[in-house]
Protein backbone atom coordinates (compact mmCIF):
# COMPACT_ATOMS: atom_id res chain seq x y z
CA UNK A 1 0.00 0.00 0.00
CA UNK A 2 2.80 2.40 0.95
CA UNK A 3 4.64 1.52 -2.26
CA UNK A 4 1.54 2.30 -4.33
CA UNK A 5 1.10 5.62 -2.53
CA UNK A 6 4.76 6.56 -3.07
CA UNK A 7 4.50 5.64 -6.74
CA UNK A 8 1.35 7.71 -7.15
CA UNK A 9 2.99 10.73 -5.47
CA UNK A 10 6.03 10.38 -7.70
CA UNK A 11 3.84 10.28 -10.81
CA UNK A 12 1.89 13.33 -9.64
CA UNK A 13 5.10 15.25 -8.95
CA UNK A 14 6.45 14.32 -12.37
CA UNK A 15 3.26 15.48 -14.09
CA UNK A 16 3.27 18.71 -12.08
CA UNK A 17 6.89 19.47 -12.98
CA UNK A 18 6.17 18.78 -16.65
CA UNK A 19 3.21 21.14 -16.56
CA UNK A 20 5.14 23.88 -14.77
CA UNK A 21 7.97 23.64 -17.29
CA UNK A 22 5.52 24.67 -20.02
CA UNK A 23 4.36 27.72 -18.08
CA UNK A 24 5.61 31.14 -19.09
CA UNK A 25 7.70 33.10 -16.62
CA UNK A 26 6.77 36.51 -17.98
CA UNK A 27 5.44 38.68 -20.82
CA UNK A 28 6.54 41.81 -22.66
CA UNK A 29 4.43 44.98 -22.41
CA UNK A 30 1.91 45.04 -25.27
CA UNK A 31 1.85 41.23 -25.72
CA UNK A 32 -1.57 39.88 -26.68
CA UNK A 33 -2.41 36.85 -24.51
CA UNK A 34 -5.33 34.40 -24.29
CA UNK A 35 -6.56 33.66 -20.78
CA UNK A 36 -9.29 31.59 -19.14
CA UNK A 37 -11.51 33.35 -16.58
CA UNK A 38 -11.19 31.51 -13.25
CA UNK A 39 -12.90 34.01 -10.93
CA UNK A 40 -14.69 37.36 -10.99
CA UNK A 41 -14.63 39.68 -7.98
CA UNK A 42 -15.47 43.32 -7.40
CA UNK A 43 -11.77 44.24 -7.84
CA UNK A 44 -10.47 41.91 -10.56
CA UNK A 45 -11.28 39.39 -13.21
CA UNK A 46 -8.82 36.57 -12.44
CA UNK A 47 -7.29 34.72 -15.42
CA UNK A 48 -5.29 31.57 -16.04
CA UNK A 49 -2.74 32.72 -18.63
CA UNK A 50 -0.66 29.51 -18.66
CA UNK A 51 1.97 31.12 -16.49
CA UNK A 52 3.38 30.54 -13.03
CA UNK A 53 1.39 33.55 -11.81
CA UNK A 54 -2.25 34.45 -12.26
CA UNK A 55 -3.42 37.33 -14.39
CA UNK A 56 -5.56 40.22 -13.20
CA UNK A 57 -7.85 42.49 -15.25
CA UNK A 58 -9.92 45.43 -14.04
CA UNK A 59 -13.68 44.44 -14.27
CA UNK A 60 -14.40 47.73 -16.09
CA UNK A 61 -12.45 46.41 -19.08
CA UNK A 62 -15.13 43.70 -19.61
CA UNK A 63 -18.27 45.82 -19.11
CA UNK A 64 -20.77 46.24 -21.91
CA UNK A 65 -22.41 49.59 -22.56
CA UNK A 66 -25.38 48.56 -20.42
CA UNK A 67 -23.04 47.74 -17.49
CA UNK A 68 -23.27 43.95 -17.75
CA UNK A 69 -20.18 41.68 -17.84
CA UNK A 70 -19.31 40.33 -21.26
CA UNK A 71 -17.46 37.34 -19.80
CA UNK A 72 -18.05 34.65 -17.18
CA UNK A 73 -16.01 31.97 -15.42
CA UNK A 74 -14.66 29.46 -17.93
CA UNK A 75 -14.64 31.87 -20.88
CA UNK A 76 -11.46 32.39 -22.92
CA UNK A 77 -10.70 36.07 -23.43
CA UNK A 78 -8.10 38.13 -25.30
CA UNK A 79 -6.08 40.50 -23.10
CA UNK A 80 -2.95 42.65 -23.41
CA UNK A 81 -0.09 42.54 -20.91
CA UNK A 82 0.41 45.86 -19.12
CA UNK A 83 2.85 45.16 -16.28
CA UNK A 84 3.14 43.69 -12.79
CA UNK A 85 0.79 44.06 -9.84
CA UNK A 86 2.44 42.79 -6.68
CA UNK A 87 2.98 39.08 -7.47
CA UNK A 88 0.47 38.88 -10.34
CA UNK A 89 0.48 39.83 -14.01
CA UNK A 90 -1.63 42.87 -14.81
CA UNK A 91 -3.55 42.81 -18.10
CA UNK A 92 -5.95 45.06 -19.94
CA UNK A 93 -9.13 43.76 -21.49
CA UNK A 94 -9.52 46.82 -23.67
CA UNK A 95 -9.26 46.27 -27.40
CA UNK A 96 -7.80 49.75 -27.71
CA UNK A 97 -4.06 48.98 -27.78
CA UNK A 98 -3.16 52.67 -27.59
CA UNK A 99 -4.82 52.93 -24.19
CA UNK A 100 -2.85 49.91 -23.00
CA UNK A 101 0.42 51.27 -24.33
CA UNK A 102 -0.13 54.65 -22.72
CA UNK A 103 -0.94 52.99 -19.44
CA UNK A 104 2.08 50.68 -19.74
CA UNK A 105 4.58 53.46 -20.47
CA UNK A 106 3.17 55.73 -17.77
CA UNK A 107 3.36 52.95 -15.20
CA UNK A 108 6.86 51.93 -16.35
CA UNK A 109 7.98 55.54 -15.92
CA UNK A 110 6.24 56.04 -12.57
CA UNK A 111 7.43 52.76 -11.05
CA UNK A 112 10.76 52.61 -12.93
CA UNK A 113 9.94 49.18 -14.28
CA UNK A 114 12.03 47.77 -17.16
CA UNK A 115 10.31 47.72 -20.52
CA UNK A 116 11.44 46.06 -23.73
CA UNK A 117 12.32 48.12 -26.77
CA UNK A 118 13.79 47.50 -30.21
CA UNK A 119 16.60 49.66 -31.57
CA UNK A 120 15.39 50.81 -35.00
CA UNK A 121 18.10 53.14 -36.29
CA UNK A 122 20.84 55.57 -35.39
CA UNK A 123 19.84 59.24 -35.26
CA UNK A 124 21.59 62.43 -34.22
CA UNK A 125 22.88 61.99 -30.68
CA UNK A 126 21.63 58.46 -30.17
CA UNK A 127 19.20 55.78 -31.30
CA UNK A 128 15.53 55.62 -32.17
CA UNK A 129 13.89 52.86 -30.15
CA UNK A 130 10.40 51.44 -30.56
CA UNK A 131 8.95 50.79 -27.12
CA UNK A 132 5.31 49.82 -26.50
CA UNK A 133 4.48 50.72 -30.09
CA UNK A 134 5.82 54.26 -29.72
CA UNK A 135 9.00 56.03 -30.76
CA UNK A 136 11.49 56.64 -27.99
CA UNK A 137 15.00 58.06 -27.93
CA UNK A 138 18.08 56.57 -26.25
CA UNK A 139 21.24 58.77 -26.18
CA UNK A 140 24.55 57.24 -27.21
CA UNK A 141 25.78 57.46 -23.62
CA UNK A 142 22.79 55.46 -22.36
CA UNK A 143 22.80 52.50 -24.73
CA UNK A 144 25.59 50.68 -22.88
CA UNK A 145 27.92 50.96 -19.92
CA UNK A 146 30.76 52.02 -22.20
CA UNK A 147 30.92 53.63 -25.62
CA UNK A 148 32.11 50.94 -28.01
CA UNK A 149 33.25 51.96 -31.46
CA UNK A 150 31.61 49.89 -34.15
CA UNK A 151 29.19 48.19 -31.76
CA UNK A 152 26.07 46.89 -33.49
CA UNK A 153 22.76 47.73 -31.81
CA UNK A 154 20.44 48.23 -34.78
CA UNK A 155 17.72 45.56 -34.84
CA UNK A 156 18.50 44.35 -31.31
CA UNK A 157 15.96 44.15 -28.50
CA UNK A 158 16.94 45.30 -25.01
CA UNK A 159 15.27 46.18 -21.75
CA UNK A 160 15.15 49.93 -21.03
CA UNK A 161 14.10 52.26 -18.22
CA UNK A 162 11.87 55.21 -19.11
CA UNK A 163 13.74 58.22 -17.71
CA UNK A 164 11.44 60.91 -19.20
CA UNK A 165 7.81 60.56 -20.27
CA UNK A 166 5.26 63.18 -21.29
CA UNK A 167 4.49 65.96 -23.73
CA UNK A 168 7.00 68.81 -24.05
CA UNK A 169 5.01 70.94 -26.49
CA UNK A 170 6.69 69.40 -29.54
CA UNK A 171 4.92 66.11 -29.08
CA UNK A 172 5.42 62.98 -27.04
CA UNK A 173 8.75 62.84 -25.26
CA UNK A 174 10.01 59.35 -24.32
CA UNK A 175 13.64 59.19 -23.21
CA UNK A 176 15.09 55.76 -22.52
CA UNK A 177 18.18 54.46 -20.78
CA UNK A 178 19.63 51.00 -20.99
CA UNK A 179 22.74 52.01 -19.08
CA UNK A 180 20.81 52.89 -15.91
CA UNK A 181 19.30 49.43 -15.90
CA UNK A 182 22.69 47.79 -16.54
CA UNK A 183 24.23 49.74 -13.67
CA UNK A 184 21.51 48.57 -11.30
CA UNK A 185 22.04 45.00 -12.44
CA UNK A 186 25.81 45.34 -12.02
CA UNK A 187 25.48 46.61 -8.47
CA UNK A 188 23.56 43.49 -7.51
CA UNK A 189 26.05 41.30 -9.33
CA UNK A 190 28.94 43.11 -7.66
CA UNK A 191 27.76 42.04 -4.22
CA UNK A 192 27.67 38.44 -5.37
CA UNK A 193 31.14 38.71 -6.90
CA UNK A 194 32.59 40.11 -3.66
CA UNK A 195 31.61 36.82 -2.06
CA UNK A 196 32.59 34.60 -4.98
CA UNK A 197 35.88 35.96 -6.36
CA UNK A 198 39.19 35.04 -4.76
CA UNK A 199 42.79 35.74 -5.74
CA UNK A 200 44.21 32.93 -7.84
CA UNK A 201 40.94 31.60 -9.19
CA UNK A 202 40.11 31.50 -12.91
CA UNK A 203 36.94 33.34 -13.93
CA UNK A 204 35.14 33.93 -17.23
CA UNK A 205 34.42 37.37 -18.61
CA UNK A 206 33.79 39.48 -21.70
CA UNK A 207 36.27 41.91 -23.25
CA UNK A 208 34.71 45.39 -23.05
CA UNK A 209 37.55 47.77 -23.96
CA UNK A 210 41.06 47.68 -25.40
CA UNK A 211 43.18 50.61 -24.26
CA UNK A 212 46.82 51.65 -24.53
CA UNK A 213 47.79 50.08 -21.21
CA UNK A 214 45.77 46.86 -21.36
CA UNK A 215 42.39 45.19 -21.76
CA UNK A 216 39.25 45.62 -19.63
CA UNK A 217 37.12 42.55 -18.97
CA UNK A 218 33.58 42.46 -17.55
CA UNK A 219 33.35 39.66 -15.00
CA UNK A 220 29.59 39.93 -14.77
CA UNK A 221 29.10 42.94 -12.53
CA UNK A 222 32.57 44.47 -12.23
CA UNK A 223 35.39 45.21 -14.60
CA UNK A 224 38.96 44.03 -14.23
CA UNK A 225 42.11 45.08 -16.09
CA UNK A 226 44.56 42.83 -17.87
CA UNK A 227 47.86 44.79 -17.98
CA UNK A 228 49.91 44.51 -21.15
CA UNK A 229 52.45 42.15 -19.57
CA UNK A 230 49.67 39.74 -18.56
CA UNK A 231 48.07 39.44 -21.99
CA UNK A 232 50.40 36.83 -23.50
CA UNK A 233 53.55 34.90 -22.68
CA UNK A 234 55.22 35.97 -25.93
CA UNK A 235 57.29 39.16 -26.08
CA UNK A 236 55.96 42.45 -27.52
CA UNK A 237 52.41 41.22 -28.30
CA UNK A 238 49.74 43.81 -29.12
CA UNK A 239 46.39 43.37 -27.29
CA UNK A 240 44.39 43.62 -30.51
CA UNK A 241 46.39 40.69 -31.92
CA UNK A 242 45.10 38.49 -29.08
CA UNK A 243 41.53 39.61 -28.30
CA UNK A 244 38.79 41.86 -29.61
CA UNK A 245 35.84 43.58 -27.94
CA UNK A 246 33.07 41.09 -27.21
CA UNK A 247 35.36 38.07 -26.88
CA UNK A 248 34.65 35.61 -24.08
CA UNK A 249 37.88 34.93 -22.17
CA UNK A 250 39.10 33.02 -19.14
CA UNK A 251 41.30 35.09 -16.81
CA UNK A 252 43.08 34.50 -13.52
CA UNK A 253 42.41 36.87 -10.63
CA UNK A 254 45.77 38.40 -9.65
CA UNK A 255 44.60 41.05 -7.16
CA UNK A 256 41.33 42.31 -5.63
CA UNK A 257 40.85 45.81 -4.22
CA UNK A 258 37.12 46.30 -3.65
CA UNK A 259 37.56 49.64 -1.87
CA UNK A 260 39.09 51.22 -4.97
CA UNK A 261 37.15 48.98 -7.38
CA UNK A 262 40.36 47.66 -8.88
CA UNK A 263 40.72 44.09 -10.05
CA UNK A 264 43.94 42.93 -11.70
CA UNK A 265 43.65 40.03 -14.14
CA UNK A 266 45.94 37.80 -16.16
CA UNK A 267 45.01 36.21 -19.46
CA UNK A 268 48.28 34.36 -19.91
CA UNK A 269 48.25 32.76 -16.45
CA UNK A 270 44.82 31.26 -17.13
CA UNK A 271 46.32 29.51 -20.17
CA UNK A 272 48.98 27.68 -18.14
CA UNK A 273 52.75 28.09 -17.89
CA UNK A 274 54.37 27.38 -21.29
CA UNK A 275 57.70 26.61 -19.62
CA UNK A 276 56.34 23.34 -18.26
CA UNK A 277 55.29 22.34 -21.77
CA UNK A 278 58.58 23.52 -23.25
CA UNK A 279 60.67 21.31 -20.96
CA UNK A 280 58.79 18.25 -22.22
CA UNK A 281 58.73 19.35 -25.83
CA UNK A 282 62.35 20.55 -26.09
CA UNK A 283 64.66 18.24 -24.12
CA UNK A 284 68.43 18.67 -24.36
CA UNK A 285 69.64 17.79 -27.85
CA UNK A 286 66.41 18.76 -29.63
CA UNK A 287 66.92 20.50 -32.97
CA UNK A 288 64.22 22.96 -34.09
CA UNK A 289 63.59 26.05 -36.22
CA UNK A 290 63.70 29.08 -33.93
CA UNK A 291 62.97 32.75 -34.54
CA UNK A 292 65.50 35.36 -33.40
CA UNK A 293 63.57 37.78 -31.15
CA UNK A 294 66.20 40.03 -29.57
CA UNK A 295 69.91 40.85 -29.95
CA UNK A 296 72.15 41.64 -26.97
CA UNK A 297 75.88 42.26 -26.59
CA UNK A 298 76.23 38.83 -24.98
CA UNK A 299 74.23 36.89 -27.57
CA UNK A 300 70.84 36.48 -29.25
CA UNK A 301 67.48 35.34 -27.90
CA UNK A 302 65.39 32.91 -29.94
CA UNK A 303 61.81 31.76 -29.41
CA UNK A 304 61.14 28.07 -28.92
CA UNK A 305 57.37 28.59 -28.49
CA UNK A 306 55.19 31.57 -27.47
CA UNK A 307 56.37 32.68 -24.02
CA UNK A 308 59.58 30.63 -23.99
CA UNK A 309 62.91 31.93 -25.27
CA UNK A 310 66.45 30.63 -25.11
CA UNK A 311 69.83 32.34 -25.39
CA UNK A 312 72.46 31.69 -28.02
CA UNK A 313 75.69 32.92 -26.36
CA UNK A 314 77.83 35.11 -28.59
CA UNK A 315 80.57 32.49 -28.50
CA UNK A 316 78.21 30.07 -30.26
CA UNK A 317 77.18 32.50 -32.99
CA UNK A 318 80.35 32.96 -35.04
CA UNK A 319 80.83 29.34 -36.18
CA UNK A 320 84.35 29.55 -34.84
CA UNK A 321 84.90 33.20 -35.78
CA UNK A 322 85.41 35.74 -33.04
CA UNK A 323 82.60 38.30 -33.32
CA UNK A 324 82.01 41.45 -31.30
CA UNK A 325 78.24 41.66 -31.82
CA UNK A 326 75.40 39.20 -32.41
CA UNK A 327 74.40 41.37 -35.38
CA UNK A 328 77.43 40.04 -37.25
CA UNK A 329 75.81 36.59 -37.31
CA UNK A 330 72.01 36.90 -37.12
CA UNK A 331 69.17 39.42 -37.45
CA UNK A 332 65.91 39.91 -35.55
CA UNK A 333 63.06 37.95 -37.11
CA UNK A 334 65.41 35.49 -38.78
CA UNK A 335 64.42 31.82 -38.57
CA UNK A 336 67.35 29.52 -38.01
CA UNK A 337 68.09 25.90 -37.14
CA UNK A 338 69.00 25.61 -33.46
CA UNK A 339 69.71 22.96 -30.86
CA UNK A 340 68.93 22.88 -27.12
CA UNK A 341 72.18 22.54 -25.16
CA UNK A 342 70.92 22.95 -21.57
CA UNK A 343 67.68 23.64 -19.65
CA UNK A 344 67.35 25.22 -16.19
CA UNK A 345 63.61 25.23 -15.39
CA UNK A 346 64.09 26.72 -11.92
CA UNK A 347 65.91 29.77 -13.30
CA UNK A 348 63.93 29.65 -16.57
CA UNK A 349 67.02 29.55 -18.73
CA UNK A 350 67.62 27.60 -21.92
CA UNK A 351 70.97 27.63 -23.67
CA UNK A 352 70.94 27.21 -27.44
CA UNK A 353 73.48 26.71 -30.19
CA UNK A 354 73.41 27.05 -33.95
CA UNK A 355 73.08 23.80 -35.84
CA UNK A 356 75.58 23.51 -38.70
CA UNK A 357 74.11 21.17 -41.30
CA UNK A 358 77.63 20.38 -42.44
CA UNK A 359 78.37 19.04 -38.97
CA UNK A 360 75.24 16.92 -39.13
CA UNK A 361 76.58 15.40 -42.34
CA UNK A 362 79.91 14.38 -40.73
CA UNK A 363 80.10 10.63 -40.22
CA UNK A 364 83.57 9.79 -38.85
CA UNK A 365 82.63 6.26 -37.86
CA UNK A 366 84.50 4.48 -35.07
CA UNK A 367 87.59 6.54 -34.23
CA UNK A 368 90.93 4.91 -33.55
CA UNK A 369 94.57 5.98 -33.56
CA UNK A 370 95.61 6.68 -37.14
CA UNK A 371 92.05 7.25 -38.42
CA UNK A 372 91.95 9.89 -41.13
CA UNK A 373 88.75 11.97 -40.82
CA UNK A 374 87.23 15.18 -42.11
CA UNK A 375 86.12 17.87 -39.69
CA UNK A 376 85.10 21.51 -39.45
CA UNK A 377 87.17 24.12 -37.65
CA UNK A 378 84.98 25.14 -34.70
CA UNK A 379 87.17 27.57 -32.75
CA UNK A 380 90.74 28.73 -32.44
CA UNK A 381 92.60 29.23 -29.16
CA UNK A 382 96.18 30.33 -28.43
CA UNK A 383 97.14 26.69 -27.83
CA UNK A 384 95.50 25.19 -30.90
CA UNK A 385 92.41 24.48 -32.99
CA UNK A 386 89.21 22.71 -31.93
CA UNK A 387 87.90 20.60 -34.79
CA UNK A 388 84.31 19.33 -34.84
CA UNK A 389 84.36 15.71 -35.98
CA UNK A 390 80.64 14.98 -35.46
CA UNK A 391 77.68 16.32 -33.51
CA UNK A 392 79.00 14.61 -30.40
CA UNK A 393 82.78 14.64 -30.84
CA UNK A 394 85.41 17.40 -30.99
CA UNK A 395 89.18 16.99 -31.24
CA UNK A 396 92.14 19.30 -30.56
CA UNK A 397 94.81 20.02 -33.14
CA UNK A 398 97.60 21.39 -30.94
CA UNK A 399 99.57 24.36 -32.27
CA UNK A 400 102.71 22.26 -32.18
CA UNK A 401 101.17 20.04 -34.88
CA UNK A 402 100.71 22.95 -37.31
CA UNK A 403 104.20 24.28 -38.04
CA UNK A 404 102.96 27.73 -37.04
CA UNK A 405 105.91 30.13 -36.60
CA UNK A 406 106.61 31.19 -33.04
CA UNK A 407 106.22 34.77 -31.84
CA UNK A 408 103.49 37.32 -32.35
CA UNK A 409 99.78 36.57 -31.94
CA UNK A 410 99.30 32.79 -32.27
CA UNK A 411 95.50 33.06 -32.73
CA UNK A 412 95.83 35.48 -35.63
CA UNK A 413 98.45 33.25 -37.28
CA UNK A 414 96.29 30.15 -36.86
CA UNK A 415 93.22 31.94 -38.27
CA UNK A 416 95.14 32.95 -41.38
CA UNK A 417 96.43 29.43 -41.86
CA UNK A 418 93.21 27.64 -40.84
CA UNK A 419 90.11 29.88 -41.47
CA UNK A 420 87.31 29.22 -38.95
CA UNK A 421 84.26 27.23 -40.10
CA UNK A 422 86.19 25.65 -42.98
CA UNK A 423 86.67 21.95 -43.55
CA UNK A 424 89.95 20.29 -42.63
CA UNK A 425 91.39 16.80 -42.94
CA UNK A 426 93.07 15.47 -39.81
CA UNK A 427 94.38 12.24 -38.34
CA UNK A 428 93.60 10.90 -34.87
CA UNK A 429 96.92 11.03 -33.05
CA UNK A 430 95.72 9.61 -29.74
CA UNK A 431 92.55 8.83 -27.74
CA UNK A 432 92.37 9.29 -24.00
CA UNK A 433 88.78 8.89 -22.80
CA UNK A 434 86.79 11.76 -24.26
CA UNK A 435 89.97 13.63 -25.26
CA UNK A 436 90.86 13.33 -28.92
CA UNK A 437 94.30 14.57 -29.98
CA UNK A 438 94.71 15.35 -33.68
CA UNK A 439 97.52 15.95 -36.13
CA UNK A 440 97.78 16.82 -39.81
CA UNK A 441 98.08 13.98 -42.38
CA UNK A 442 101.53 15.14 -43.51
CA UNK A 443 102.77 15.16 -39.93
CA UNK A 444 101.42 11.66 -39.34
CA UNK A 445 103.04 10.30 -42.53
CA UNK A 446 106.41 11.89 -41.77
CA UNK A 447 106.32 10.47 -38.26
CA UNK A 448 105.70 6.96 -39.56
CA UNK A 449 108.32 7.17 -42.36
CA UNK A 450 111.18 8.50 -40.13
CA UNK A 451 113.76 5.81 -39.05
CA UNK A 452 113.80 4.98 -35.39
CA UNK A 453 117.41 6.24 -35.10
CA UNK A 454 116.12 9.75 -35.76
CA UNK A 455 114.88 9.71 -32.25
CA UNK A 456 118.21 11.17 -31.03
CA UNK A 457 120.05 7.94 -30.09
CA UNK A 458 123.60 8.26 -31.64
CA UNK A 459 125.04 5.02 -30.23
CA UNK A 460 124.29 3.10 -33.39
CA UNK A 461 125.90 5.69 -35.53
CA UNK A 462 129.05 5.63 -33.43
CA UNK A 463 129.15 1.84 -33.40
CA UNK A 464 128.87 1.79 -37.16
CA UNK A 465 132.04 3.77 -37.74
CA UNK A 466 135.09 1.68 -38.86
CA UNK A 467 138.09 1.37 -36.57
CA UNK A 468 140.10 2.01 -39.66
CA UNK A 469 138.94 5.55 -39.78
CA UNK A 470 140.13 6.14 -36.24
CA UNK A 471 143.39 4.31 -37.02
CA UNK A 472 144.17 6.41 -39.98
CA UNK A 473 143.69 9.47 -37.86
CA UNK A 474 146.17 7.98 -35.34
CA UNK A 475 148.62 7.28 -38.02
CA UNK A 476 148.41 10.86 -39.13
CA UNK A 477 149.09 12.04 -35.61
CA UNK A 478 151.99 9.48 -35.39
CA UNK A 479 153.79 10.83 -38.34
CA UNK A 480 154.04 14.25 -36.89
CA UNK A 481 157.55 15.24 -35.83
CA UNK A 482 157.65 16.91 -32.52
Amino acid sequence: MDKQRSSAMANFESMLNAQLSNYKSGFNPGDRVKGVVTNITNQYVVLDVNAKREGLVAPADFLNEDGTMRCQVGDTVDVIFAGMKDTAFLFSGSINSKTVVDRTLAEAFAKQMPIEGKVEKEVKGGYEVTVGGKRGFCPFSQISLFRQEGAQYIGEKFMFLVTEYGDDGRGENIILSRRTLLEKEREGQRQELIEDLTVGMVASGTVTRIVEFGVFVDLGGVEGLIPLKEIAWARDVKPEDVVKVGDKVDVQIKDLDWERNRISLSLRSAQGDPWETAVEKFPVGTAFMGKITKLERFGAFAQLMPGVEGLIPIGKLGNGRRIMSAREAVTEGQEILLKVESVDLERRRISLALVDERVQALKPGELSEGSKVEGIIESIQPFGIFVRLSEEKTGLLHISETDTPKGGNPVAKLERQFPPSTKIEVVVKSLEGDRISLTLPAKWENRNNTPENESGDVSGWLAGQSSKSFGSLGDAFGKLEL
